[in-house]
Protein backbone atom coordinates (compact mmCIF):
# COMPACT_ATOMS: atom_id res chain seq x y z
CA UNK A 1 0.00 0.00 0.00
CA UNK A 2 1.53 3.38 -1.04
CA UNK A 3 2.60 5.02 2.69
CA UNK A 4 1.99 8.42 1.41
CA UNK A 5 -0.82 10.02 -1.31
CA UNK A 6 -2.00 13.37 -1.83
CA UNK A 7 -5.32 14.64 -0.73
CA UNK A 8 -8.56 13.18 -2.93
CA UNK A 9 -5.40 10.61 -4.56
CA UNK A 10 -5.94 6.86 -4.23
CA UNK A 11 -4.18 4.88 -1.69
CA UNK A 12 -3.99 1.47 -3.02
CA UNK A 13 -5.30 -1.78 -1.15
CA UNK A 14 -4.39 -5.15 -1.95
CA UNK A 15 -5.43 -8.50 0.11
CA UNK A 16 -4.83 -11.65 -1.24
CA UNK A 17 -6.94 -14.31 0.57
CA UNK A 18 -5.84 -18.14 -0.19
CA UNK A 19 -7.00 -21.19 1.21
CA UNK A 20 -5.96 -24.99 0.89
CA UNK A 21 -7.53 -26.58 -1.94
CA UNK A 22 -10.41 -24.70 -2.48
CA UNK A 23 -13.06 -22.20 -1.19
CA UNK A 24 -16.88 -23.15 -0.56
CA UNK A 25 -18.25 -19.87 -0.87
CA UNK A 26 -16.74 -16.16 -1.35
CA UNK A 27 -14.08 -14.77 1.63
CA UNK A 28 -16.25 -12.04 3.94
CA UNK A 29 -14.93 -8.92 3.75
CA UNK A 30 -14.99 -5.69 5.58
CA UNK A 31 -16.18 -2.77 3.48
CA UNK A 32 -12.65 -0.64 4.91
CA UNK A 33 -14.55 2.35 5.14
CA UNK A 34 -12.21 4.81 6.62
CA UNK A 35 -13.24 8.51 8.62
CA UNK A 36 -12.64 11.32 5.73
CA UNK A 37 -12.02 9.22 2.97
CA UNK A 38 -13.93 7.83 0.54
CA UNK A 39 -13.25 3.83 -0.38
CA UNK A 40 -13.74 1.73 -4.00
CA UNK A 41 -13.50 -1.99 -4.54
CA UNK A 42 -11.72 -1.95 -7.91
CA UNK A 43 -11.57 -5.65 -8.93
CA UNK A 44 -11.23 -9.03 -7.59
CA UNK A 45 -8.78 -11.52 -9.48
CA UNK A 46 -9.24 -15.50 -8.58
CA UNK A 47 -5.63 -16.78 -7.93
CA UNK A 48 -4.07 -20.37 -7.57
CA UNK A 49 -0.43 -20.58 -5.67
CA UNK A 50 1.52 -23.76 -4.60
CA UNK A 51 3.54 -23.77 -1.15
CA UNK A 52 5.15 -26.77 0.07
CA UNK A 53 3.29 -29.27 -2.22
CA UNK A 54 -0.20 -28.16 -1.44
CA UNK A 55 -2.12 -26.50 -3.45
CA UNK A 56 -4.20 -23.11 -2.17
CA UNK A 57 -6.50 -21.19 -4.04
CA UNK A 58 -8.17 -17.75 -3.30
CA UNK A 59 -9.03 -14.36 -4.24
CA UNK A 60 -6.93 -11.28 -4.95
CA UNK A 61 -9.22 -7.98 -3.93
CA UNK A 62 -8.25 -4.35 -4.71
CA UNK A 63 -9.13 -1.10 -3.09
CA UNK A 64 -8.74 2.46 -3.51
CA UNK A 65 -9.13 4.76 -0.37
CA UNK A 66 -9.68 8.72 -1.24
CA UNK A 67 -8.81 10.66 1.67
CA UNK A 68 -10.53 13.79 1.94
CA UNK A 69 -7.90 15.57 4.57
CA UNK A 70 -4.61 16.44 5.24
CA UNK A 71 -3.55 13.83 7.57
CA UNK A 72 -2.80 10.22 8.83
CA UNK A 73 -5.46 6.85 8.11
CA UNK A 74 -5.52 3.72 9.60
CA UNK A 75 -7.34 0.37 9.06
CA UNK A 76 -6.99 -1.54 11.98
CA UNK A 77 -9.40 -4.71 13.91
CA UNK A 78 -10.05 -5.50 10.84
CA UNK A 79 -10.38 -9.16 9.86
CA UNK A 80 -12.03 -11.98 6.96
CA UNK A 81 -13.43 -14.82 7.31
CA UNK A 82 -13.84 -17.96 4.86
CA UNK A 83 -14.76 -21.23 4.06
CA UNK A 84 -12.77 -23.90 2.46
CA UNK A 85 -12.70 -27.67 1.96
CA UNK A 86 -9.35 -28.52 3.94
CA UNK A 87 -10.56 -32.37 3.14
CA UNK A 88 -13.24 -32.46 0.67
CA UNK A 89 -16.13 -32.35 0.96
CA UNK A 90 -15.41 -31.72 4.89
CA UNK A 91 -15.30 -27.71 4.92
CA UNK A 92 -13.90 -25.54 7.59
CA UNK A 93 -14.86 -22.12 8.54
CA UNK A 94 -11.62 -19.49 9.87
CA UNK A 95 -11.13 -15.68 10.54
CA UNK A 96 -7.71 -14.46 9.66
CA UNK A 97 -7.20 -10.68 11.41
CA UNK A 98 -5.82 -8.65 9.26
CA UNK A 99 -2.89 -6.65 9.90
CA UNK A 100 -3.00 -2.98 10.51
CA UNK A 101 -2.48 -0.63 7.93
CA UNK A 102 -1.56 3.15 8.03
CA UNK A 103 -0.85 5.99 5.37
CA UNK A 104 -0.07 10.27 5.25
CA UNK A 105 -1.69 12.23 3.59
CA UNK A 106 -1.12 15.72 2.62
CA UNK A 107 -1.46 18.72 0.22
CA UNK A 108 1.57 19.88 -1.70
CA UNK A 109 2.70 23.41 -0.53
CA UNK A 110 2.80 24.95 -3.99
CA UNK A 111 -1.06 23.82 -3.77
CA UNK A 112 -1.48 25.17 -0.13
CA UNK A 113 -3.51 28.57 -1.40
CA UNK A 114 -5.88 26.59 -3.26
CA UNK A 115 -9.40 26.72 -1.71
CA UNK A 116 -11.16 24.30 -1.83
CA UNK A 117 -7.86 21.94 -2.56
CA UNK A 118 -8.64 19.40 -6.02
CA UNK A 119 -6.09 17.20 -6.88
CA UNK A 120 -6.95 15.23 -10.43
CA UNK A 121 -4.28 13.69 -13.28
CA UNK A 122 -6.92 15.30 -15.97
CA UNK A 123 -9.62 17.73 -15.77
CA UNK A 124 -11.69 19.91 -17.85
CA UNK A 125 -15.00 21.60 -17.25
CA UNK A 126 -17.65 22.63 -20.00
CA UNK A 127 -21.04 24.01 -20.47
CA UNK A 128 -24.63 24.58 -22.56
CA UNK A 129 -27.18 26.86 -22.54
CA UNK A 130 -30.50 26.22 -23.50
CA UNK A 131 -33.11 28.85 -23.93
CA UNK A 132 -36.49 28.00 -23.79
CA UNK A 133 -36.66 31.01 -27.39
CA UNK A 134 -34.08 32.48 -29.54
CA UNK A 135 -35.42 36.09 -28.78
CA UNK A 136 -35.94 36.35 -24.74
CA UNK A 137 -38.57 37.36 -23.28
CA UNK A 138 -40.11 37.94 -19.75
CA UNK A 139 -41.37 34.78 -19.03
CA UNK A 140 -38.91 32.69 -20.46
CA UNK A 141 -36.54 30.39 -19.37
CA UNK A 142 -32.52 29.63 -19.42
CA UNK A 143 -30.68 26.67 -18.35
CA UNK A 144 -27.23 26.70 -17.25
CA UNK A 145 -25.61 23.66 -17.41
CA UNK A 146 -21.59 22.65 -16.18
CA UNK A 147 -20.04 19.46 -15.89
CA UNK A 148 -16.47 19.28 -14.44
CA UNK A 149 -14.71 15.84 -15.75
CA UNK A 150 -11.57 14.93 -14.04
CA UNK A 151 -9.61 11.36 -13.76
CA UNK A 152 -8.03 10.14 -10.90
CA UNK A 153 -10.59 11.56 -8.61
CA UNK A 154 -14.45 10.53 -7.24
CA UNK A 155 -16.74 12.44 -8.44
CA UNK A 156 -18.58 13.22 -4.71
CA UNK A 157 -15.01 14.95 -4.08
CA UNK A 158 -15.62 17.75 -7.18
CA UNK A 159 -16.67 20.58 -5.85
CA UNK A 160 -20.22 22.22 -6.64
CA UNK A 161 -20.47 25.17 -9.12
CA UNK A 162 -22.10 28.10 -7.53
CA UNK A 163 -24.69 29.90 -9.67
CA UNK A 164 -24.69 33.83 -9.55
CA UNK A 165 -28.17 34.61 -8.19
CA UNK A 166 -29.43 38.36 -9.90
CA UNK A 167 -32.46 40.94 -9.38
CA UNK A 168 -34.94 40.29 -12.01
CA UNK A 169 -33.55 36.42 -12.47
CA UNK A 170 -35.19 34.21 -10.18
CA UNK A 171 -32.57 30.90 -9.98
CA UNK A 172 -33.85 27.61 -9.20
CA UNK A 173 -30.59 25.23 -8.88
CA UNK A 174 -30.99 21.56 -9.54
CA UNK A 175 -29.79 18.70 -8.01
CA UNK A 176 -26.15 17.75 -9.19
CA UNK A 177 -25.34 13.88 -10.97
CA UNK A 178 -22.25 12.33 -10.32
CA UNK A 179 -20.77 9.72 -12.25
CA UNK A 180 -17.80 7.66 -11.93
CA UNK A 181 -16.09 5.22 -14.11
CA UNK A 182 -13.50 2.64 -13.61
CA UNK A 183 -11.36 1.42 -16.74
CA UNK A 184 -11.82 -2.57 -16.54
CA UNK A 185 -7.65 -2.87 -18.22
CA UNK A 186 -6.43 0.38 -16.72
CA UNK A 187 -8.29 0.61 -13.73
CA UNK A 188 -8.08 4.68 -14.27
CA UNK A 189 -11.13 6.42 -12.39
CA UNK A 190 -12.95 9.02 -14.65
CA UNK A 191 -15.68 11.42 -13.26
CA UNK A 192 -18.53 13.80 -14.12
CA UNK A 193 -20.25 15.82 -11.92
CA UNK A 194 -22.95 17.98 -13.38
CA UNK A 195 -24.78 20.95 -12.02
CA UNK A 196 -27.54 22.99 -13.55
CA UNK A 197 -29.25 26.05 -12.62
CA UNK A 198 -32.76 27.13 -14.35
CA UNK A 199 -32.88 31.45 -14.56
CA UNK A 200 -36.87 32.51 -14.85
CA UNK A 201 -36.45 35.57 -16.72
CA UNK A 202 -38.81 38.25 -14.47
CA UNK A 203 -37.69 41.81 -15.75
CA UNK A 204 -36.07 43.19 -18.74
CA UNK A 205 -32.34 44.08 -19.12
CA UNK A 206 -28.84 42.75 -19.80
CA UNK A 207 -27.40 40.72 -18.10
CA UNK A 208 -24.06 38.92 -17.65
CA UNK A 209 -23.63 35.43 -16.02
CA UNK A 210 -20.02 35.37 -14.42
CA UNK A 211 -17.02 33.23 -15.73
CA UNK A 212 -16.45 30.47 -13.79
CA UNK A 213 -13.17 29.75 -12.92
CA UNK A 214 -11.58 25.82 -11.23
CA UNK A 215 -8.34 26.28 -10.18
CA UNK A 216 -6.40 22.93 -9.48
CA UNK A 217 -3.90 20.92 -8.73
CA UNK A 218 -1.98 18.97 -11.60
CA UNK A 219 -0.56 15.74 -10.25
CA UNK A 220 1.32 14.67 -13.37
CA UNK A 221 2.64 17.90 -14.04
CA UNK A 222 2.89 19.21 -9.89
CA UNK A 223 1.14 22.65 -10.65
CA UNK A 224 -1.66 24.76 -10.17
CA UNK A 225 -3.68 24.85 -13.45
CA UNK A 226 -7.34 26.73 -14.50
CA UNK A 227 -10.07 25.40 -15.65
CA UNK A 228 -12.22 27.99 -17.68
CA UNK A 229 -15.63 28.96 -18.91
CA UNK A 230 -16.53 32.46 -20.30
CA UNK A 231 -19.37 34.38 -19.05
CA UNK A 232 -22.97 34.21 -20.63
CA UNK A 233 -24.75 37.23 -21.98
CA UNK A 234 -28.62 37.54 -21.44
CA UNK A 235 -30.92 39.93 -23.48
CA UNK A 236 -34.21 40.21 -21.91
CA UNK A 237 -36.77 42.20 -23.49
CA UNK A 238 -40.53 42.78 -22.14
CA UNK A 239 -42.95 40.61 -22.97
CA UNK A 240 -46.46 42.79 -23.30
CA UNK A 241 -48.23 39.25 -22.56
CA UNK A 242 -46.52 38.88 -19.38
CA UNK A 243 -47.20 42.08 -18.12
CA UNK A 244 -43.48 42.78 -17.77
CA UNK A 245 -43.22 39.84 -15.41
CA UNK A 246 -43.07 36.18 -15.29
CA UNK A 247 -43.63 35.82 -11.75
CA UNK A 248 -46.99 33.87 -10.94
CA UNK A 249 -49.49 35.65 -9.93
CA UNK A 250 -48.54 39.03 -12.10
CA UNK A 251 -51.38 41.73 -11.33
CA UNK A 252 -53.65 42.79 -13.26
CA UNK A 253 -57.79 42.96 -14.06
CA UNK A 254 -57.95 39.30 -14.90
CA UNK A 255 -55.23 37.77 -12.15
CA UNK A 256 -57.10 40.53 -9.17
CA UNK A 257 -60.49 39.24 -10.13
CA UNK A 258 -59.38 35.96 -10.63
CA UNK A 259 -57.56 35.70 -6.85
CA UNK A 260 -60.74 37.33 -5.24
CA UNK A 261 -63.19 34.36 -7.03
CA UNK A 262 -59.91 31.51 -5.52
CA UNK A 263 -60.77 33.64 -1.64
CA UNK A 264 -64.57 33.31 -2.31
CA UNK A 265 -64.11 29.74 -2.97
CA UNK A 266 -61.85 28.70 -0.95
CA UNK A 267 -63.36 30.73 2.49
CA UNK A 268 -66.82 30.28 0.75
CA UNK A 269 -68.68 29.93 4.79
CA UNK A 270 -66.92 33.25 5.35
CA UNK A 271 -67.93 34.97 2.63
CA UNK A 272 -71.55 34.06 2.82
CA UNK A 273 -71.34 35.23 6.54
CA UNK A 274 -69.84 38.40 5.85
CA UNK A 275 -72.33 39.18 2.44
CA UNK A 276 -75.40 38.47 5.05
CA UNK A 277 -74.35 41.14 7.61
CA UNK A 278 -73.53 43.28 5.17
CA UNK A 279 -77.22 42.66 4.04
CA UNK A 280 -78.41 43.62 7.39
CA UNK A 281 -76.26 46.88 7.50
CA UNK A 282 -77.57 49.11 4.85
CA UNK A 283 -76.16 52.15 6.38
CA UNK A 284 -72.98 51.87 6.27
CA UNK A 285 -70.56 54.93 6.73
CA UNK A 286 -68.02 55.90 3.99
CA UNK A 287 -65.49 55.49 6.39
CA UNK A 288 -66.34 51.99 7.38
CA UNK A 289 -66.45 51.04 3.47
CA UNK A 290 -63.28 52.21 3.09
CA UNK A 291 -61.89 50.06 6.10
CA UNK A 292 -63.39 47.15 4.70
CA UNK A 293 -62.15 47.30 1.61
CA UNK A 294 -58.44 47.65 3.26
CA UNK A 295 -59.39 44.58 5.27
CA UNK A 296 -60.50 43.00 2.02
CA UNK A 297 -57.18 44.35 -0.59
CA UNK A 298 -54.55 42.58 2.83
CA UNK A 299 -56.72 39.37 2.79
CA UNK A 300 -56.35 39.00 -0.95
CA UNK A 301 -52.58 40.15 -1.01
CA UNK A 302 -52.04 37.79 1.95
CA UNK A 303 -53.53 35.13 -0.23
CA UNK A 304 -51.88 35.27 -3.39
CA UNK A 305 -48.79 34.86 -1.09
CA UNK A 306 -49.49 31.63 0.31
CA UNK A 307 -49.59 28.33 -0.70
CA UNK A 308 -53.03 27.51 -1.62
CA UNK A 309 -52.85 30.56 -4.12
CA UNK A 310 -49.72 28.81 -5.89
CA UNK A 311 -51.49 25.49 -6.47
CA UNK A 312 -54.39 26.77 -7.80
CA UNK A 313 -51.83 28.62 -10.32
CA UNK A 314 -50.54 25.35 -10.80
CA UNK A 315 -53.58 23.73 -11.65
CA UNK A 316 -54.55 26.89 -13.75
CA UNK A 317 -51.52 26.48 -15.76
CA UNK A 318 -51.81 22.70 -16.21
CA UNK A 319 -55.09 23.01 -17.40
CA UNK A 320 -53.70 25.32 -20.49
CA UNK A 321 -51.13 22.58 -21.00
CA UNK A 322 -48.14 24.66 -21.26
CA UNK A 323 -45.04 22.89 -20.00
CA UNK A 324 -42.92 25.84 -19.08
CA UNK A 325 -46.20 27.30 -17.46
CA UNK A 326 -46.66 24.36 -15.91
CA UNK A 327 -43.16 23.73 -14.43
CA UNK A 328 -41.94 27.00 -13.16
CA UNK A 329 -45.61 27.37 -11.38
CA UNK A 330 -44.56 24.18 -9.99
CA UNK A 331 -41.46 25.77 -9.00
CA UNK A 332 -42.82 29.07 -7.56
CA UNK A 333 -45.58 26.76 -5.38
CA UNK A 334 -42.52 24.60 -4.10
CA UNK A 335 -41.06 27.61 -2.52
CA UNK A 336 -44.44 28.29 -0.31
CA UNK A 337 -44.52 24.82 0.43
CA UNK A 338 -43.55 23.87 3.95
CA UNK A 339 -43.44 20.19 3.72
CA UNK A 340 -40.46 20.28 1.56
CA UNK A 341 -38.88 22.97 3.63
CA UNK A 342 -35.29 24.35 3.92
CA UNK A 343 -34.70 23.27 0.38
CA UNK A 344 -37.96 23.67 -1.07
CA UNK A 345 -36.81 22.02 -4.54
CA UNK A 346 -38.24 19.45 -7.07
CA UNK A 347 -35.70 16.93 -5.47
CA UNK A 348 -36.86 17.73 -2.06
CA UNK A 349 -40.07 17.50 -3.04
CA UNK A 350 -39.45 14.08 -4.78
CA UNK A 351 -37.99 12.95 -1.92
CA UNK A 352 -40.03 13.40 0.52
CA UNK A 353 -42.89 12.40 -1.45
CA UNK A 354 -41.21 8.95 -2.65
CA UNK A 355 -43.97 8.01 -5.37
CA UNK A 356 -42.24 6.36 -8.68
CA UNK A 357 -45.55 7.89 -10.75
CA UNK A 358 -45.08 11.46 -9.51
CA UNK A 359 -41.52 11.26 -9.95
CA UNK A 360 -42.09 9.80 -14.11
CA UNK A 361 -44.66 12.54 -13.96
CA UNK A 362 -42.20 15.57 -13.16
CA UNK A 363 -39.35 13.81 -15.47
CA UNK A 364 -41.75 13.99 -18.58
CA UNK A 365 -42.35 17.79 -18.00
CA UNK A 366 -38.29 18.66 -17.71
CA UNK A 367 -37.43 16.02 -20.43
CA UNK A 368 -39.86 17.93 -23.00
CA UNK A 369 -38.31 20.93 -22.01
CA UNK A 370 -34.73 20.48 -21.32
CA UNK A 371 -33.89 17.39 -23.20
CA UNK A 372 -36.89 17.18 -25.95
CA UNK A 373 -36.40 13.63 -28.00
CA UNK A 374 -38.19 12.03 -30.74
CA UNK A 375 -39.50 8.65 -28.56
CA UNK A 376 -39.99 10.50 -25.17
CA UNK A 377 -43.27 10.05 -23.60
CA UNK A 378 -44.84 13.25 -23.54
CA UNK A 379 -46.33 14.47 -20.20
CA UNK A 380 -50.29 14.70 -19.27
CA UNK A 381 -51.72 17.84 -16.87
CA UNK A 382 -54.09 15.64 -15.87
CA UNK A 383 -51.71 12.53 -14.37
CA UNK A 384 -49.42 15.16 -13.45
CA UNK A 385 -51.67 16.81 -11.18
CA UNK A 386 -52.99 14.21 -9.90
CA UNK A 387 -49.82 12.72 -8.73
CA UNK A 388 -48.51 15.85 -7.59
CA UNK A 389 -51.93 17.03 -5.74
CA UNK A 390 -51.80 13.13 -3.86
CA UNK A 391 -48.62 13.92 -2.65
CA UNK A 392 -49.50 17.01 -1.77
CA UNK A 393 -51.83 15.65 0.54
CA UNK A 394 -50.05 13.21 1.91
CA UNK A 395 -47.34 15.08 2.84
CA UNK A 396 -49.55 17.87 4.83
CA UNK A 397 -51.16 15.27 6.63
CA UNK A 398 -47.85 13.99 7.41
CA UNK A 399 -46.50 17.62 8.45
CA UNK A 400 -49.67 17.74 10.98
CA UNK A 401 -49.18 14.37 12.70
CA UNK A 402 -45.96 15.41 13.14
CA UNK A 403 -47.16 18.91 14.87
CA UNK A 404 -49.66 17.11 16.68
CA UNK A 405 -47.44 14.81 18.09
CA UNK A 406 -44.86 17.49 18.93
CA UNK A 407 -47.97 19.74 20.72
CA UNK A 408 -49.01 16.56 22.59
CA UNK A 409 -45.07 16.29 23.93
CA UNK A 410 -45.34 20.07 24.79
CA UNK A 411 -48.49 19.18 27.62
CA UNK A 412 -47.45 16.32 28.23
CA UNK A 413 -43.54 16.60 29.21
CA UNK A 414 -41.60 13.46 30.26
CA UNK A 415 -39.38 13.36 33.44
CA UNK A 416 -41.27 16.58 35.62
CA UNK A 417 -42.30 16.21 38.89
CA UNK A 418 -45.92 14.62 39.54
CA UNK A 419 -48.49 16.80 39.88
CA UNK A 420 -51.96 17.26 40.84
CA UNK A 421 -55.17 18.22 38.24
CA UNK A 422 -54.26 21.57 40.26
CA UNK A 423 -50.04 21.74 39.42
CA UNK A 424 -49.63 21.09 43.25
CA UNK A 425 -47.35 18.63 44.05
CA UNK A 426 -48.38 15.43 44.81
CA UNK A 427 -47.43 14.38 48.49
CA UNK A 428 -44.93 11.93 49.19
CA UNK A 429 -45.88 8.29 50.58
Amino acid sequence: MRRCVVVGQAAALRIDVLAPNYMTAPPELPDFQVRNAVTRQLRSINENEQRDGVTYAGVRFEFAIHPQEPGSYAIAGQAITIKYAAEPPATREATLALPPIAFEAFIPDAASALQPFLAARNLSIEQTVNRSSDQLKTGDAVTRTVIIKAEGIPAMLLPPVKFAAFDGLKLYPAQPSLQDKTDGRTDVLSSARTDSGVYMLEKAGDYVLPPIDLRWWNIDAQRIDVAHLDPLTLQVEANPAAGGSSSIGTSGPHRSWGALRDVVADHWKSTAAVLLALAGLGWLTPRMVRTIAARLRRHREAYRRSEPFAFRELRRAARHGDAKAVYFALLDWLQRFEPVAPQHTVEAFKAAAHDAALDDEIGAVERELFAPSAGAVRWSPHRLLRQVGGARRNLRRRARRREDTRLLQNLNPVGLSSTTSFGRPKPAR
